[in-house]
C-alpha cells in the first residue's frame, strides 16, 4: 500500500479532472481544483449557490462549483419519490441515474476521480480514452461489512443486509477496474486489500471534516472534574456500536456513578430503536441537533466514545478531536487517533474494552488532558497540510506510476 505523505511544494503538473460524486466531502476537493481551474466537469447531484429555487441545504457550494457542468436533478427527484413511495433499495433510483447520465458526457481531462457506486460506466469509457481512473473508496466495502456487522445483527435476532445486491456489487467492481484507489483510513486500506484490491493500487489520502478549523479556534468551556462528561454523536445503530456502548455504560455508572454523564446525539436506526426505550442511569438521549449544537456539546465534553463497527472515517470524531475531547474509539471507525497518543484504539462489539479505556481515562487526568491536546494538535496539523494538498500529491504519485 502507498501511504502519501504530501509536503508543503508546489505541483509539478497540474492535471486536468473530471468527479463524480456526491457533494458532501467532495465540494473541499472540487473547490480547491475550481480555483486552479483544473476541475473540467463535476458530475454530482443537484447543487445550487443558495440564490435558487431549490435550496437543499446538504446541496449548498461555493459558488465557482456552480459555473462547472454537470448537476443532475433527475437522480434527486427520483430518489426522494423512491423515499416517499417506500419503495426497496431506494438508492438505486439515485445512484444509477446519476451514473449513466454522467458516462453519456465524457470530458477532455487527465484524471477521472470518482466515488463509488457513481462511476463504473464513466471509467470504462474514460480508460478507453486514455484517462487515468480513480476510484474514491469512502467506507468499507459490502464483503467487510457483512463480515463486520453479520455477528452483531445475528445477537439481536436480526439479519444484516446491504440495500442493493446490485450496488454491492458494482462498487466492488470498480474498486478493482480503476487504476488506483483512495482510501480515508487503514482500516478502509486494509478492507481493499482483503477484497482483492492490490496493494500497489492503494492510496491513504485522510480526509477531514470542514468544521474542524472552527472548533479549533473556539475555547473550551470551562469547568471542573465533578463531573465527566461522555458524548457520543452519530446514527444510533448496531453498526455504529449502540448496544455495545450502552451494555459497557451500565457497569460504568455502577462503578463511578454521579461522576459520569453520556449524552448521544443522533437519529435512531430502526435496529436499535429497542435499545433506546430503556437507557442506563446517567444517560440521555437528544435526537439529530443543529451542528452549532453538537459544536457546543463537543466543546463542553471530556470524552468522546465512538465504537462503531464499520466505518469509512468518522468526521464527528475529527471533529471531537478538533474540540479537545479525549477519544475512545476502534480500529473498525477508521479514526485518524494514533494509539496512546491522540486517542485510544479499542476492539470493536466489546464493552469491557470501553470500561477498561473509560477507566484509564478517569482514574488519570493528565493522560485525558495529554491525548486531548495532542488530538486537537493533529487535527491542526492536518488543517494546515489541507485535504486538497494530500489529494494533489496522490494524483502526482499514480500519474507517475503511469507514466503521465
Amino acid at each position: 500500500m502507498e501511504l502519501i505523505k504530501p509536503s508543503g511544494s508546489a505541483l509539478t503538473s497540474s492535471p486536468s479532472v473530471w468527479m463524480i460524486s456526491r457533494i458532501d466531502q467532495a465540494a473541499i476537493l472540487a473547490t480547491h481544483l475550481a480555483r486552479q481551474n483544473r476541475l473540467v466537469r463535476w458530475d454530482s447531484f443537484w447543487r445550487h449557490d443558495g440564490t435558487r429555487p431549490i435550496t437543499l441545504p446538504s446541496r449548498q457550494v461555493d459558488p465557482i462549483l456552480c459555473a462547472v457542468p454537470g448537476r443532475h436533478l433527475i437522480p434527486d427527484m427520483l430518489a426522494k419519490a423512491a423515499q416517499k413511495l417506500h419503495l426497496p433499495a431506494h438508492n438505486l433510483y439515485s445512484d444509477v441515474p446519476l451514473s449513466l447520465m454522467a458516462a453519456l458526457h465524457m470530458p477532455k481531462a487527465d484524471i477521472l476521480h470518482g466515488q463509488g457506486n457513481y462511476s463504473l460506466p464513466a471509467m470504462r469509457r474514460a480508460k478507453a480514452g486514455g484517462m487515468i481512473t480513480i476510484s474514491d473508496v469512502t467506507g468499507q466495502l459490502p464483503e467487510i461489512r457483512q463480515l463486520q456487522l453479520a455477528d452483531e445483527y445475528a445477537i439481536h435476532r436480526k439479519t444484516y443486509r446491504e440495500i442493493s445486491a446490485f450496488l454491492a456489487r458494482r462498487r466492488t467492481e470498480e474498486a478493482r477496474f480503476a487504476d488506483a484507489v483512495f482510501a480515508p483510513s487503514d482500516a478502509v486500506a486494509d478492507g481493499l486489500q482483503r477484497c482483492g484490491v492490490k496493494p500497489s493500487k492503494i492510496f491513504l489520502v485522510p480526509f477531514i471534516s470542514p468544521l474542524c478549523q472552527t472548533l479549533l479556534d473556539r475555547k473550551r468551556a470551562g469547568k471542573n472534574d465533578t463531573v465527566i462528561r461522555f458524548l457520543y454523536v452519530g446514527n444510533l445503530s448496531l453498526a455504529k456500536g449502540t448496544a455495545t456502548l450502552l451494555a459497557a455504560w451500565k457497569s460504568l455508572r455502577d462503578r463511578f456513578r454521579l461522576r459520569i454523564k453520556l449524552t448521544l446525539v443522533g437519529a435512531a436506526k430502526p435496529c436499535a430503536k429497542d435499545l433506546l426505550t430503556r437507557l442506563p442511569d446517567g444517560c440521555e438521549w437528544l435526537g439529530p441537533l443543529p451542528h452549532a449544537k453538537v459544536a457546543d456539546l463537543m466543546l463542553a465534553s471530556d470524552i468522546f466514545v465512538f465504537p462503531s463497527l464499520s466505518e469509512g472515517s468518522s468526521l464527528a470524531t475529527m471533529e471531537a478531536m478538533a474540540a479537545g475531547c479525549a477519544i475512545i474509539t476502534t480500529f473498525d471507525a477508521g479514526s485518524p487517533a494514533i494509539n496512546q497518543i491522540s486517542g485510544l484504539i479499542i476492539p470493536p462489539r466489546d464493552p469491557s474494552a470501553i470500561s477498561t479505556a473509560v477507566s484509564a481515562l478517569i482514574d488519570n487526568p493528565t493522560m485525558r488532558r495529554n491525548i486531548a491536546q495532542a488530538g486537537r494538535d493533529q487535527i491542526a496539523r492536518d488543517l494546515q497540510i489541507g485535504y486538497g494538498n494530500r489529494v494533489d500529491a496522490a494524483y502526482e504519485a499514480v500519474l507517475s506510476r503511469h507514466g503521465k
